[in-house]
């Protein structure tokens, strides 16, 4: 009996275990393999892809991804495009190998810019100083373009030597400088207790982005989606591993072979989170304006020639997004399941749809939809023998699976979703000749008004205008002809199907009296039980390009019908001309007064890039073109809201803004740069041009603003000049400024005053709050001595690390070395804490001096002597300042 038992439980956990391992092969048969080559040992240095799995991202992505350990000679170009890997971590040169041919796309950053540095045991603050010195490194761009920099400027060439790995070759004097990432090496320096200066490509303009992760452009073409999620799960690894150091360290430890230590990797991560969340600039970005600095450092160096520079558009470098509008795997399906789909369509609208003597589904909307079949391999079944009231009755019976071209009212929501509106035109009243011309609908009250049954102006006035007498007919030719007969006051439409109409059959004697705050915007409809049709035919309209709606519109809209149809109304509302040529005067005069209105179709059909119009005497906005609405975040009524100045940065106006537009008005075109400023607060830089428009009595009627956006070109060269962290002037920016600022000095007979100061103990900053804390007081310093050198022809510059520069002029001795002790003042009295130090608190020294302009040819005539007086100061206790003593 017992065995019995026994062998029934076994039986029955044998069971159990085969359904567990099943349930697990299925999860895992459910999930997506892909691999990830790294190019370095584990470390820190990849915690981004550690963290999502980890935590799960990628599984939670439906990806089962695996970290494949990196070999010396291991090319990662040529394992992802192998298929050897599905993604691979590469430096910033891999953009040349890009630019070359490779078929490779680039997914994201982990850096966005390089910890490469070179160690040296002197400080190294000219590229001059890099004259006869031997150099190890691994070819890494970032040091490439320094070196290649460091060319005009050295007496000696530098000597490069294939690096052995081995940090002695350093630490015993073999090489003067050595590449190190300064995540890694400089924690090894520390622990031995040795003396190193870094030299950061950064502070002489070098910010490329480094770690870029790649994809072979077959899988990125294939497979978009796979990479988009892999993408989006590790900026979450990322951003995850930034805020959990210690816990991600761990994980490193206890799940891949590591050669470093838990503190090494601890330091490595306290270093790593400055490179990977940089400002606002979001985890993982790739800034075209940075990718195409990387490619001109790899012109610099002789990677890639001019000629491949100038192809190179680093946007194709970027694995794009999968397509939104991409209909999905279910959409497909119902294509395939549903050959035929029945429209619902009027037979008697022209322009926009109807059905000719041979019964073909002709107009405008059919013209849509033969593009819709195209697009889609379907057929679309018109009605081509029914009247429109028939046609709301069969959709409202499931007869039909759509409705083409109807304005959403809500009796029609209450049984159907629309797409965006593809058409839009105003509803108008068109009457006889001795109509007057009527301002409001409330002036219809009990006059009768013809409108087509089951049309949107039929349920408009139904709803909106109950006391007016409606007339309802079954087509427009018979609400005209209702006009003409006298059984109604006026008819009311759409402004494109009553022209169309009355040039069509020849009708006369009808003017348009009046016009509606109404649009008719004419959108697909679907029942709304069948989202998936609805999804379909969305993106299929959002799939449009603006050529195809464009030559829709032409084939059977002219923009001369429109205002002639203007021209028309003008004429008879005036009541004051007869003479054709004195009408086509009036007409045009006329013309400028109302083409506020007329602007809303003209510019439907002509849209100029990022333009707009001015007006002369008030600079206030007129009109906006779709394109500059998008680049500025604003809607059209807030931008006629406010002037053309508003809408510019006003921290960087042209000065002589006045004198520009008073050239403007005087007829003569301006071009120029200009900075501007999105609704949100973004920066963006434009070449602008105003051009006057003159009437034809040769007055400016008004400026019109076309502009170029250059906002890539002028990061670039912000990149090349500023301090990545602190927004302040770098090196490089020093060197090319120097010589003429001290001439500018010069000719006014003036004094150049520069100061040099250093934050005391700052690395105890670092060690003991996180190199992230480290970063902001950065900042804060930058941002304070912002404050008390905001003259405009004060300079201020970044050199690097923790140690800055200020040039200003016009000032005495005295006075200089107050207001430097003023700004020391200034850090004493933010507080900020610093354990261990003389003071408890964060301060600074500073050595400067006062010299005559005649007497500073460059930066290395004031350099030296500045150091000292900073060494000076730094021996005597700190937080001082010590002037500079002339002979």
């Amino acid at each position: 009996m017992k065995l019995k038992y026994i062998c029934i439980n076994l039986i029955v956990l044998v069971s159990l275990l085969s359904l567990g391992k099943a349930a697990f092969a299925n999860t895992s048969e459910s999930l997506t393999p892909v691999s990830v080559q790294i190019n370095w040992h584990h470390q820190f240095q990849f915690a981004g892809f550690y963290a999502a799995i980890a935590k799960g991202y990628y599984q939670d992505a439906g990806l089962d991804v695996t970290i494949k350990s990196w070999q010396p000679g291991i090319n990662i170009r040529e394992e992802v495009v192998s298929g050897r890997a599905t993604f691979g971590t590469s430096y910033s040169s891999v953009v040349a190998d890009f630019i070359k041919g490779h078929p490779i796309k680039a997914v994201m950053t982990s850096f966005q810019y390089s910890p490469m540095v070179l160690l040296s045991q002197e400080p190294i603050t000219e590229l001059s100083q890099l004259s006869g010195k031997n150099v190890s490194h691994y070819n890494n761009l970032q040091i490439l373009a320094l070196l290649n920099r460091a060319e005009p400027e050295v007496e000696e060439p530098t000597q490069t030597y294939p690096p052995t790995g081995n940090l002695d070759d350093f630490i015993l004097g073999r090489v003067n400088l050595y590449g190190a990432y300064e995540t890694n090496e400089p924690f090894q320096l520390n622990e031995l207790g040795e003396r190193y200066y870094l030299v950061k490509p950064g502070d002489f303009g070098i910010n490329s982005a480094e770690d870029l992760v790649i994809v072979s452009q077959e899988f990125a073409t294939e497979s978009p989606d796979i990479v988009d999620q892999f993408r989006q799960a590790t900026i979450a690894g990322w951003q995850y591993a930034v805020t959990h150091q210690a816990e991600i360290v761990d994980y490193i430890l206890a799940n891949y072979p590591v050669i470093k230590s838990r503190q090494a990797l601890l330091f490595e991560a306290r270093a790593t989170t400055k490179y990977v969340r940089t400002g606002e600039i979001p985890i993982g970005s790739l800034d075209p304006a940075r990718l195409m600095a990387t490619a001109a450092e790899s012109r610099d160096v002789g990677l890639i020639t001019a000629k491949e520079l100038q192809r190179f558009n680093p946007e194709d470098l970027i694995a794009s997004r999968p397509d939104a509008n991409a209909l999905t795997q279910a959409e497909k399906l119902y294509l395939i399941q549903n050959p035929i789909i029945k429209i619902g369509n009027d037979i008697n609208w022209a322009p926009f749809e109807f059905v000719d003597e041979h019964g073909e589904f002709k107009g405008i909307v059919a013209d849509y939809f033969k593009l819709f079949e195209q697009r889609l391999g379907v057929t679309f079944q018109p009605v081509v023998d029914t009247k429109w009231s028939n046609v709301v009755s069969m959709m409202q019976s499931r007869e039909l699976d759509m409705l083409t071209a109807v304005t959403p009212t809500p009796e029609r929501k209450a049984y159907l979703n629309f797409t965006t509106s593809y058409l839009s035109f105003p509803m108008v009243l068109v009457g006889n000749q001795s109509t007057l011309f009527i301002n409001d609908y409330s002036e219809l009250t009990g006059k009768r008004v013809a409108v087509v049954r089951d049309y949107w102006s039929h349920e408009y006035l139904r709803n909106n205008h109950p006391e007016v007498e409606l007339v309802l007919v079954d087509d427009v030719t018979e609400g005209l002809k209702a006009v003409i007969n006298g059984q109604a006051l006026v008819y009311s439409g759409n402004l494109a199907v009553i022209n169309y109409t009355q040039q069509n059959l020849g009708i006369t004697g009808l003017q348009v009296v009046g016009q509606s705050n109404q649009r008719f915007e004419l959108a697909v409809a679907v029942h709304k039980d069948n989202p998936l049709l609805l999804s379909i035919m969305q993106k299929t309209l959002n799939n449009l390009t603006p050529e195809e709606k464009g030559q829709i519109y032409t084939n059977w809209i002219s923009l001369e019908m429109l205002t002639r149809l203007d021209r028309r109304q003008i004429f008879y509302i005036t009541l004051i001309v007869s003479a054709l040529l004195f009408l086509m005067l009036v007409w045009v005069l006329i013309y400028r007064f109302q083409k506020k209105r007329l602007q809303k179709y003209i510019y439907q059909v002509n849209d100029l890039s990022y333009a707009s119009a001015i007006d002369p005497k008030t600079y206030k906005i007129l009109w906006v073109s779709k394109r500059y609405r998008e680049l500025t975040g604003y809607s059209e009524k807030e931008l006629k809201r406010i002037s053309c100045t508003d809408a510019a940065n006003p921290e960087n106006m042209p000065k002589d803004t006045q004198s520009i537009l008073t050239q403007v008005i005087s007829g003569i075109s301006w071009t120029g740069e200009v900075e501007g400023k999105t609704k949100h607060g973004f920066v963006y830089w434009v070449e602008l041009t105003l051009s006057p428009q003159k009437s034809m009595f040769g007055d400016i009627h008004q400026i019109l603003v076309t502009r170029v956006n250059i906002t890539d070109k002028k990061r670039i060269e912000e990149l090349s000049i500023k301090d990545e962290l602190t927004k302040l002037h770098n090196r490089r920016y020093l060197t090319q400024i120097f010589p003429a600022e001290i001439r500018r000095i010069q000719r006014k007979n003036n004094h150049v005053a520069l100061a040099l100061f250093d934050l005391d103990h700052f690395k105890l900053i670092n060690d003991n709050y996180g190199h992230e804390f480290g970063d902001d007081i950065l900042r804060r310093i930058a941002g304070l001595a912002t404050e008390y050198f905001n003259r405009g022809d004060d300079f201020l510059f970044r050199l690097g690390g923790e140690e800055f520069l200020i040039i200003t002029n016009d000032t005495t001795l005295e006075n200089f070395e107050a207001h430097l002790q003023d700004f020391c003042a200034g850090l004493f009295a933010l507080k900020i804490e610093n354990q261990g130090t003389e003071h408890g608190f964060l301060t600074l020294s500073i050595g400067a001096g006062v010299w005559p302009a005649a007497e500073v040819s460059n930066f290395t005539d004031v350099y030296a002597p500045l150091d000292k007086a900073l060494y000076q100061a730094k021996h005597q206790g700190r937080n001082q300042v010590v002037m500079v003593k002339h002979d």
